[in-house]
């Protein structure tokens, strides 16, 4: 159990970085973050599994069957973010692709009237502005949102989410039905 959250994060990274090469960037980002769900969901169980085998006989609290649980799941957590910084990082171009099809939709679609009319009638506060500043701003507003530290930062906030909700989950899941059997 030491050593499994190293070696299911080394999976994550193999099997994302060999999807990336055959699905599309929107399927393999989805696979990656099913597979991450499922590791989580896998160390937080194996966790609190090994912990109630290894209590023989003793008695534990709610706080220390999460503790046991967690401890793999953001073990985890931290390698994967790292394997995502190192995928969007160098293995991958998946960045740059998105920046460059987000820009080239939104500079195609505001050269229509009515979709230059549309969006600003939903942005008034971009009146005024000539479609070259539109743009622009938009251009800006990609690369300062579509970039790896926002994977990294989206990616350590979602999975330490995930990995406490199902903590808790299979801590109360163990405790009021597997463990009274």
């Amino acid at each position: 159990m030491k050593w499994l959250p190293v070696i299911l994060a080394m999976v994550w990274l193999i099997v994302r970085w060999s999807l990336g090469s055959r699905l599309d960037i929107e399927s393999a980002q989805n696979t990656g973050v099913l597979l991450n769900i499922l590791f989580i969901l896998l160390l937080v169980f194996l966790g609190i599994n090994l912990h109630y085998r290894n209590l023989q006989g003793k008695v534990s609290v709610f706080l220390d069957d999460f503790k046991a649980c967690m401890k793999p799941a953001l073990l985890y957590v931290l390698l994967a973010v790292v394997f995502i910084g190192v995928y969007y990082t160098w293995l991958s171009d998946d960045i740059q692709e998105l920046r460059s099809a987000y820009i080239e939709t939104f500079n195609e679609g505001i050269k229509d009237e009515n979709n230059l009319n549309n969006f600003l009638s939903q942005h008034p506060e971009e009146k005024g502005k000539s479609v070259e500043e539109l743009m622009q701003k938009n251009r800006e507003n990609v690369e300062r949102n579509v970039s790896v530290q926002t994977r990294i930062m989206g990616g350590s906030l979602a999975l330490t989410f995930i990995a406490i909700a199902y903590g808790l989950l299979a801590v109360f899941f163990w405790r009021t039905f597997v463990r009274k059997w």
